[in-house]
């Protein structure tokens, strides 16, 4: 009788510690769970992260390739009247200009503006920096306007056998005078300058002549 008392309490003890453990595995399970599905949320946070990351890098370098990471050195000139100098420092090269005068016809090549008149200007185009550059690339996206908030006429000097048009290489160091012609309409003063949107975009300095209509008559 003993005997199967001893039995019967070792099978008791037996199957009490299989319910034990059989309790034990849900919330083992869950816990392993818990943290695996926490390793992904934080991996996912990271990978989030570093995406994030790339994309502001990419846009940065997006950024700086639009603008050439061109920086002008040159300090504007707005002020600057017929017989100055201006000095330009652009994303292509380094040059300097020079109106040495200017003029306005009512008639060019027996072709009468349909305007204001026709300003002539008396220019030398001075090549500063250390490649050799066409005049043309130099002159490209000059214009004549009535007002600074406007767009301007640009040179029509091809279209003129009596204009000094100015074409070629220029050298480092080598310069050309000839003459700049447009229409415009009449006003007060004219302004001559590099096209706006190439200076707001910073791809040069910003340089302009005004040139008061009584000294061009």
């Amino acid at each position: 009788m003993k005997k199967w008392l001893v039995v019967l309490l070792v099978l008791i003890t037996l199957i009490i510690s299989a319910c034990s453990d059989e309790e034990g595995s849900p919330n083992d399970e869950e816990q392993n769970l818990e943290e695996t599905i926490e390793g992904n949320s934080n991996k996912d946070e990271q990978e989030d992260e570093e995406k994030e990351n790339d994309t502001s890098a990419e846009e940065e370098r997006d950024s700086e390739e639009a603008s050439g990471g061109f920086e002008t050195q040159t300090e504007d000139q707005l002020d600057l009247t017929i017989g100055d100098t201006g000095r330009f420092d652009t994303d292509l090269t380094t040059f300097e200009i020079t109106l040495d005068d200017a003029m306005i016809q009512q008639e060019v090549d027996e072709k009468v503006s349909e305007i204001g008149g026709y300003i002539i200007l008396d220019i030398t185009v001075k090549n500063t920096g250390e490649t050799t550059q066409p005049v043309e690339d130099l002159l490209y996206g000059f214009e004549v306007t009535i007002a600074l908030d406007m767009t301007g006429y640009q040179d029509y000097a091809e279209s003129f056998a009596s204009i000094d048009e100015m074409t070629g290489d220029l050298k480092p160091g080598e310069e050309v005078s000839g003459q700049y012609i447009t229409e415009v309409y009449e006003a007060e003063e004219y302004y001559f300058r590099l096209r706006s949107g190439i200076t707001a975009s910073g791809s040069s300095n910003e340089v302009i002549w005004t040139i008061p209509d009584k000294e061009v008559r």
